[in-house]
């Protein structure tokens, strides 16, 4: 814990926990650590609902966190489930669960316990699709999400350790048998692993020699960005076409990731295929589209937009704070009674006279408009002015912010 210093007086550390020996080594160390220093952690359970015995799992997991003095909350993923590609939606809706766990309840770290045996297998598996050094770097240590620090403390430690922690402790667990079914490509880089076990000590050199090009590549990156890339609060950007031409062909390729990820609201990076077929597109003179991102030409500019489909449905508005399309942080006041969000669209075009918009709306290219959240309220239409955007305007009680799940530029970094 050490390595992710400095922490409050008195930490409070949410941990994601699936009920599996990897994720209750960590909460039983965590517990240990947090009351040294004068904190607490809380156990997260998500319940997909994906498997018949989840619900008992989830119960009986609680009860064995609980009986140690561990604050536990079971978050439930409601809903229709989809169909195709049904661990990485429900990986992505864990993030968003307890991501927004920690947001509400003021907690600035998030523990998770993936460790090395994880990471030699996202190694493979990012090696067999061709990854490059970014993918290759495998899972980082840290990663910033909306609302808190995400923190794997345990990469450097096998899973044998973990499952010998809990055992000294006298401590169950469950195990989830979809991590043995080999229509899961991650099973079979791990059944190919555990018979050829040498192997794993020099994956874990090469992702560490990874993780340093990546931080060194990263934060050239970020200075081409800073340099020629102007961020408008209403959510696109604009790069000059000559300077993305001149840079080096690596850093060319992250910043038009970089700029569609913020821009596309995306929670991580395009395959490097897409992107690499986006920068040949830009040199021919053709605009494209990458990561829910549209690049257009636009004389000697490049202008970086959210595309206007796949926005987010109508949503009433609550008191609070909300993430809107990934992009936006609607902040928004009490007495909020009928107030609801919508994307700009066809509809709020036709029946909002532009007389009636305010005049910095109406100054705005429309394909920026169709990305813009619409507060609807008593049969009216608003966009607050974003923050940064110009002159404090007049206060409805709802207030925006442009703030990409992954920013433009920041020291997080995505590959998950």
């Amino acid at each position: 814990m050490n390595a992710f210093v400095p922490f409050e007086f008195t930490p409070h550390l949410a941990v994601g926990v699936s009920g599996g020996a990897d994720s209750m080594a960590l909460a039983v160390l965590l517990h240990d650590w947090s009351r040294a220093q004068g904190g607490k952690i809380t156990a997260l359970i998500v319940e997909h609902g994906l498997r018949a015995e989840s619900s008992v799992e989830a119960a009986q997991t609680a009860a064995r966190l609980t009986r140690l003095g561990i604050a536990v909350e079971i978050l439930y993923w409601r809903g229709t489930k989809p169909e195709r590609g049904i661990q990485a939606e429900a990986r992505r809706a864990r993030y968003d669960f307890l991501d927004r766990w920690c947001r509400h309840n003021g907690v600035l770290h998030l523990t998770v316990a993936h460790h090395a045996d994880d990471q030699a297998e996202t190694f493979m598996m990012r090696l067999q699709r061709g990854s490059g050094p970014d993918g290759l770097a495998a899972m980082a240590p840290v990663r910033e999400l909306g609302a808190c620090r995400l923190l794997r403390p345990l990469l450097g430690f096998p899973k044998a350790r973990l499952v010998a922690t809990l055992e000294a402790a006298g401590m169950g667990w469950v195990e989830d048998p979809s991590n043995r079914d080999p229509k899961y490509g991650r099973t079979l880089v791990r059944d190919r692993l555990e018979t050829e076990a040498g192997k794993a000590p020099g994956v874990m050199i090469a992702t560490a020699r990874f993780a340093r090009a990546r931080a060194s590549l990263e934060a050239a990156t970020a200075d081409w960005l800073a340099r020629h890339a102007a961020l408008h609060p209403a959510g696109f950007l604009r790069m000059t076409s000559a300077d993305l031409q001149r840079a080096d062909d690596e850093i060319r390729l992250r910043a038009l990731s970089r700029a569609a990820q913020a821009i596309g609201g995306r929670a991580y990076p395009p395959d490097i295929a897409g992107v690499e077929r986006l920068k040949d597109a830009l040199q021919e003179g053709r605009g494209a589209t990458l990561g829910r991102a549209r690049f257009d030409l636009e004389g000697d500019m490049i202008g970086v937009y959210r595309e206007a489909r796949n926005l987010p449905k109508p949503v009433s508005l609550s008191p609070g704070t909300h993430i809107w399309d990934r992009r936006f942080l609607i902040t928004s006041d009490g007495a909020l009674n009928g107030y609801e969000v919508h994307p700009w669209g066809a509809e709020i075009a036709d029946n909002w006279p532009k007389n009636s918009r305010p005049a910095w709306v109406r100054g705005l290219p429309a394909k920026v408009r169709s990305g813009l959240p619409v507060v609807v309220r008593n049969g009216g239409y608003d966009v607050p002015m974003p923050e940064g955007f110009g002159p404090e305007p007049e206060k409805i009680g709802v207030s925006i912010r442009f703030q990409p799940t992954m920013p433009l530029s920041g020291s997080g970094f995505s590959v998950a």
